[in-house]
């Protein structure tokens, strides 16, 4: 019989918010774990739109910071619906 142990690397992706206001309050907290880079860049990236679109900020305002693409990630464009 053989019995054999190993340890291995797991890559996660964890989109957290992280939210400070005018009088020096903070909060963070984790929003989701993903396996997959891209999908958790999705994820991010749409809840800091939503976001940006439910406080009425015009575009380019540096209020919301959107999230950066991980490294080694690529992005993939999404097949078009309209035909």
């Amino acid at each position: 019989m053989k019995i054999e142990y190993k340890v291995r690397p797991v890559t996660r992706y964890v989109v957290t918010k992280y939210e400070n206001d005018c009088e020096g309050s903070a909060s963070s907290g984790c929003l989701g774990e993903y396996d997959n880079g891209q999908l958790a860049y999705e994820v991010a990236y749409a809840l800091a739109r939503a976001e940006h679109q439910r406080l009425g900020f015009p575009p380019g305002d540096m209020r919301i910071i959107y999230p950066a693409i991980p490294e080694g990630v690529t992005i993939e464009p999404k097949a078009s619906s309209l035909g």
